[in-house]
């Protein structure tokens, strides 16, 4: 039997393409207080090696009817910041590390 981890937090995003990483790293200092790699009640940026994801970061329980609410949020706010940019209509739910990482990951740096 596999055990339930009930204090990790859920990521509901996407993995962030060329196009938005550079959106992204031009953001202005108005629009980047909704998207940041930590310390934003918003949109955060979390890795998996050299690949970025954008999305909200869930640390209470999540219920099936709160899935769609957070997926409209996701996209509302990166239209908001860049309306320009090409949006997926399915969002990933993925776990995520309770702890923050050492580092962002390669190329990060000037997100965030």
């Amino acid at each position: 039997m596999r055990e339930l981890l009930m204090d990790q937090p859920i990521f509901i995003g996407f993995k962030v393409d060329n196009q938005l990483r550079e959106k992204l790293a031009s953001l202005d200092e108005a629009n980047r207080k909704y998207i940041a790699a930590e310390g934003t009640p918003f949109l955060r940026i979390c890795g998996d090696g050299a690949d970025l994801y954008v999305g909200k970061l869930v640390d209470d329980r999540l219920t099936t009817d709160k899935v769609e609410d957070i997926r409209r949020n996701v996209l509302s706010i990166l239209r908001k910041v860049g309306h320009e940019v090409r949006l997926p209509s399915k969002l990933q739910i993925l776990s995520c590390s309770a702890k923050e990482s050492v580092g962002l990951p390669v190329g990060a740096s000037s997100i965030g």
